[in-house]
């Protein structure tokens, strides 16, 4: 008996060119086989999700770095004189080892999004821009700080006439106050 000629059994159909394919189509592994249109539609749904977790993941890394950055800043903060007679103030090992971890999560989730997104399939395209969209919109919210004493970081806001221009600028992170 051949076996090869079961037409139960179905394929991955997989393209190296942009294609809009519905059905037979896999996600990053053979087990993602899509067979019907409710498994694409909750295929793509899954892949929102996924780049929505990766905006989630790249902000959990700038908000830690900043909880840091603070404790860094804080009075009383150790610091440590080199030997250029320079003032630093390194993380703990501990603070180090969370701020690895969660880089290492934000990577793998965002090297998952690629490999989606390297199926070609326009679908899981506009799946993954949808998804980096919302995930920006509700996990990356820019504030300028500004106290409830009426504080501002904006000399002229404070009568003092002078403008600033502070920017500090990070890997994924960018935190600047234009005063002018």
């Amino acid at each position: 008996m051949d076996m090869s000629s079961n037409s139960t059994t179905s394929t991955c159909n997989s393209s190296m060119l942009w294609n809009w394919s519905t059905l037979n189509t896999c996600f990053l592994t053979e087990g993602w086989h899509v067979s019907s249109r409710a498994t694409f539609a909750a295929s793509c749904i899954g892949v929102a999700i996924l780049a929505i977790a990766g905006e989630a993941a790249r902000r959990a890394c700038k908000d830690y770095d900043h909880q840091v950055h603070a404790q860094l800043n804080a009075p009383g903060a150790l610091s440590a004189v080199n030997g250029l007679g320079w003032s630093s103030r390194r993380a703990t090992p501990g603070q180090q080892l969370v701020r690895s971890v969660l880089h290492v999560v934000a990577t793998g989730v965002n090297l998952l999004i690629m490999l989606v997104v390297m199926t070609f399939n326009g679908y899981a395209i506009v799946s993954v821009l949808i998804g980096t969209g919302i995930g920006k919109f509700f996990c990356d919210w820019m504030t300028i700080p500004h106290s409830e004493d009426g504080y501002s970081p904006c000399p002229e806001e404070r009568g003092e006439g002078a403008a600033i221009e502070v920017s500090e600028t990070k890997r994924d992170s960018v935190h600047m106050v234009h005063c002018h």
